[in-house]
């Protein structure tokens, strides 16, 4: 593998937002490992992940239910590829944004991922029938503070229910809720001056009180799987706090789909444990993005980095 990397290394990986057709392909294509987990998944699933991965169409690909199991099999497969290739010794801890909590749960060996991977298929269909009987939507606000972006929240719930599910970062942030909410939060972070104010393709609210009925669906199904404490600290979403024990982690999944994704924090206490290096298995760059504003001297990469534009060029120190 062509970079030397630098301990302590946090392995992270992305949720729900990040697809687009022909994600994970130059993985596949170029890495046995990687073709291998989506053989599997697709075994697993029983749907064509590889076409739904490679080719779309995005409307298909942006549906709720089948999202959260692609994006899960193209981070998987960048995992199995960094674990070929780098292994796991100065690998200190490992996160994942909303979705992505589970395949850094798997990450750290705290359940198989075949099981992982069924566990996002049944997260996904039951989020795609709480959009049903629930609908709602999500918007991303960036270049506004958590005040600012607050009194946007309060003066948008005069149309109805919002809350704050994602602080993403100091001036970055998703408020989710009902429509007419969301999309009179639009109107006045634009008013405001934010820097981006989009209506994100998600149509439910995530991270929400309103996702009640699907996260008791959920805790069902996490409430019948067998958890092992994980190898390394797994940071949760909902506090940025290392989870290092079975208990905590069936907490944190109960929880998952009513609270905030606290990512600001999780950033907090990477810095707290001197990571030196980030890596996101997954597609794009999004974390490792926030992850270089936000935690000084960070190195950071991507899968597509990582494997395929240096892999051939010689390490170094």
């Amino acid at each position: 593998m062509g970079v030397k990397l630098i301990g302590p290394i946090a392995l992270l990986f992305p949720g729900q937002g990040v697809q687009k057709p022909g994600m994970g392909r130059n993985l596949h294509d170029r890495y046995p490992a990687a073709r291998r987990v989506f053989e599997r998944a697709e075994e697993v699933l029983q749907m064509p992940v590889r076409r739904l991965c490679f080719e779309g169409p995005l409307e298909e690909l942006n549906r709720t239910e089948v999202i959260q199991p692609c994006v899960m099999t193209v981070c998987w497969a960048a995992y199995e590829v960094w674990r070929e290739s780098y292994g796991f010794e100065n690998v200190s801890v490992t996160a994942g944004h909303s979705l992505g909590e589970i395949a850094s749960l798997a990450a750290a060996g705290a359940i198989p991922w075949e099981t992982a991977l069924l566990l996002v298929k049944e997260r996904g269909r039951i989020m795609a029938q709480a959009a049903d009987e629930q609908p709602g939507g999500m918007i991303a606000i960036v270049g506004l503070d958590e005040a600012q972006v607050e009194t946007i929240r309060e003066e948008a719930s005069s149309k109805g229910r919002l809350w704050i599910a994602n602080r993403n970062a100091d001036v970055q942030f998703v408020l989710s809720g009902e429509t007419v909410a969301v999309e009179e939060a639009e109107r006045l972070a634009l008013a405001a001056g934010a820097r981006r104010a989009l209506i994100l393709t998600i149509p439910l609210p995530a991270h929400t009180p309103l996702m009640a009925g699907a996260a008791a669906a959920f805790r069902k199904v996490v409430d019948r799987l067998q958890f092992t404490a994980p190898s390394i600290p797994v940071l949760a979403n909902t506090s940025g706090e290392a989870m290092r024990t079975v208990v905590a982690l069936q907490d944190e999944l109960r929880q998952q789909m009513l609270r905030q994704v606290d990512w600001a924090r999780t950033m907090v206490s990477m810095r707290a444990m001197k990571v030196k290096t980030v890596v996101e298995l997954g597609p794009g760059r999004v974390l490792a993005s926030l992850a270089a504003k936000h935690i000084p001297g960070v190195d950071t990469w991507n899968a597509e980095e990582l494997f395929i534009e240096f892999a051939d060029q010689p390490a170094t120190a």
